[in-house]
């Protein structure tokens, strides 16, 4: 089937159902940290089942390739990092990985009455774009995090893109990854901007989505001084994955 335009009247049932299964699922993870020992794969549990929720409601699919490439076993701190078009890249992340993975949002998202109780509570980092000192600390605070075990998710571009394309990516993440000797591990979310792009709030359903998890990069072996030459790796792994489709390949 192709995909459709939502209508005004669905646009309106899916935001809505979208901020009653996030208003579930973030209440939850709150009252679950309170109570629950062994919170962590719990607040994993939520995230998921919230993001399926939400790819439910615009009927998309989510098909994955290279998922062992994630290698969650060697004991190595891990950040994802994964191109930004779409208000969809983050469930489709936590559906396609599957995992413990905590993002790195930025700090207008911890005001927001329960979510942002939800994502204090549940491991999540806070950045200050706008703020060089603050964002030190979050970057530090994130470092504890995961050296702690959580798989950081991270956005190099900042911001989301508005027609698919690989923007120039942001140095914090990278900065990051250097002081905890990660494993970089990316991922494309390939074509989102078909079904939600940037800012604009038009949403096209029922379609099926590629996910890419590429070859990781190992952040032991550069340094600052290379810095550049990481990120040029990380970028060109991104831009070589985003050029095929390996779904296509399949069909």
């Amino acid at each position: 089937m192709r995909a459709k335009k939502a209508s005004k009247l669905r646009f309106y049932w899916i935001a809505f159902m979208t901020g009653v299964y996030t208003f579930w699922y973030c209440s939850k993870v709150v009252t679950g940290s309170f109570i629950l020992k062994n919170f962590r794969p719990f607040v994993t549990r939520q995230m998921i089942a919230w993001s399926k929720h939400l790819l439910g409601l615009i009927q998309v699919r989510v098909k994955v390739f290279g998922r062992d490439n994630l290698k969650e076993n060697l004991e190595r701190p891990i950040i994802v990092m994964c191109n930004h078009s779409s208000l969809y890249d983050i469930p489709i992340s936590a559906v396609a990985l599957n995992t413990n993975i905590r993002m790195l949002a930025k700090k207008e998202l911890f005001k927001i009455p329960v979510f942002s109780a939800a994502l204090r509570r549940g491991e999540f980092v806070s950045i200050d774009r706008h703020n060089r000192e603050q964002s030190l600390k979050d970057l530090a605070n994130a470092k504890q995090k995961m050296l702690d075990g959580i798989i950081l998710w991270v956005a190099p571009e900042g911001t989301r893109s508005k027609d698919g394309q690989l923007a120039e990516f942001k140095k914090g993440g990278f900065h990051l990854a250097l002081e905890t000797r990660a494993l970089i591990v990316p991922i494309v979310v390939k074509d989102i901007h078909k079904v939600q792009a940037g800012n604009d709030l038009t949403l096209y359903l029922n379609q099926t989505i590629e996910v890419e998890v590429c070859e990781p990069v190992d952040v032991a072996d550069y340094n600052k001084d290379s810095r550049a030459e990481l990120v040029e790796t990380v970028r060109t792994r991104m831009l070589d994955a985003l050029s095929h489709s390996k779904l296509e390949n399949e069909q």
